[in-house]
């Protein structure tokens, strides 16, 4: 089995999920990712809900661990002008340089595309930032929470007659790493082709509005602005989530045309309400959507949700479970692709790792290491990887850089 990246070593700078995500999908096919991290300003995510009695302490942190599996940890003190100089010889050796701090941070480190570039010419750099490196809101520092608002998640994202809830979780965080990766991937394919390096300059906001192109081409197209419409549809009805028998159990139900709906009816035995001659066109069905919403919810509740897809999917509508965080590590699907690899960490023990979605034929993806302890690799990677002396590792160690 190939290792789409062995040989590729990938250095990072950062934290949460924005730039770590992207650089997993290198780690789990064979990359060497090198974390640059410090006690002194660790990354948030491994503070995430600590106490002073967390075991481990900074490496306790289950957020952290999740997303940074198969990395090695550096400990570099970046306010001293040693740490500095260490990480300025790691990024000018590393193949690439991935780094998602706020514009400016990079530059005062010196470490930024323009420093580095007059030593490497071919240097390959991403830099993703909540509104990229150029622009008047440059120097605004955020995370997906704030990228969810700008890029017009929340204007969607609710109910017609109530205020904007936002998407759960920061979705920009979590979009933009994967056109990151795909963008850091094909600058290492072009400079292995051309010998050409450069700069990537991605924005977590304009990341966001390439995933609402429905809402953009409607407003070009027309001057309509779309806003909240709950789980509804402005072209099929019924369309939404409906409740099921336990406890906030719910199944999705999408009918997209006439036909759907016949298939629906015959799937739920024919019940008069549904056989009204007013509901056989969707023009009738999204004119009454709250009685075909209340009906179907009638219908639906008694029964367990599994009941509910299987049969409707049976009946050729389209069906499916709403499934809790719980529910995704029982699904079978998901464990036949084994998207969930358990690893062994030092201080939470044995834990499951995702994967990410893709399959190549060749080349599976392979969780061979928990996130690493902070600072974990730093002499094997400075001594073995980049080559510092034993006399030079010891006096930064003894002046504590390594912090």
């Amino acid at each position: 089995m190939t290792d789409l990246f062995a040989g590729t070593t990938i250095l990072e700078f950062g934290g949460g999920a924005a730039g770590p995500v992207a650089t997993r999908y290198f780690a789990d096919h064979g990359a060497t990712v090198i974390r640059v991290e410090s006690r002194r300003r660790p990354d948030f995510l491994r503070t995430l809900r600590l106490t002073p009695d967390s075991p481990g302490g900074l490496d306790g942190a289950h957020h952290f661990a999740v997303l940074n599996a198969n990395k090695l940890s550096v400990a570099l003190d970046l306010s001293r002008p040693e740490g500095v100089a260490v990480a300025r010889r790691l990024a000018l050796w590393a193949d690439a340089v991935a780094e998602n701090f706020a514009p400016g941070a990079m530059a005062k480190w010196g470490l930024d595309y323009a420093a580095l570039v007059k030593e490497r010419p071919d240097l390959v750099m991403i830099s993703t930032c909540l509104n990229g490196q150029t622009g008047p809101e440059r120097h605004y520092p955020g995370f997906g929470g704030q990228g969810s608002a700008l890029a017009g998640f929340n204007h969607l994202t609710g109910w017609p007659d109530r205020e904007p809830v936002g998407p759960f979780g920061t979705i920009t965080d979590s979009l933009s790493p994967r056109f990151a990766a795909l963008l850091l991937a094909s600058a290492l394919l072009h400079r292995r082709r051309t010998g050409q390096g450069q700069h990537i300059d991605l924005a977590q906001v304009e990341a966001g509005i390439v995933c609402l192109t429905e809402s953009m081409i409607t407003y070009a197209a027309n001057g309509e602005i779309l806003t909240r419409m709950g789980n509804r549809s402005r072209h099929e009805a019924p369309h939404g989530v409906f409740p099921c028998a336990g406890k906030d159990r719910w199944v999705a139900i999408v009918v997209h045309d006439d036909e759907d709906w016949r298939r629906l009816v015959r799937a739920m035995d024919e019940p008069a309400w549904a056989t009204d001659p007013g509901l056989a066109t969707t023009a009738g069905r999204l004119a009454h959507v709250d009685e075909v919403e209340r009906r179907l919810a009638e219908w639906t509740s008694p029964r367990r949700t599994a009941e509910v897809a299987e049969a409707l999917q049976a009946a050729g509508v389209e069906a499916g479970p709403v499934e809790d965080f719980g529910d995704l590590h029982e699904d079978p699907q998901l464990a036949h692709r084994r998207h969930f690899r358990d690893v062994e960490h030092a201080v939470l023990g044995r834990h499951p790792v995702e994967t990410h979605a893709m399959r190549f034929s060749v080349m599976e993806p392979q969780i061979h290491s928990p996130a690493p302890r902070l600072g974990a690799h730093t002499e094997h990677v400075l001594r073995e990887l980049l080559g510092m002396e034993a006399g030079e590792f010891t006096r930064l160690a003894k002046a504590g850089v390594f912090e």
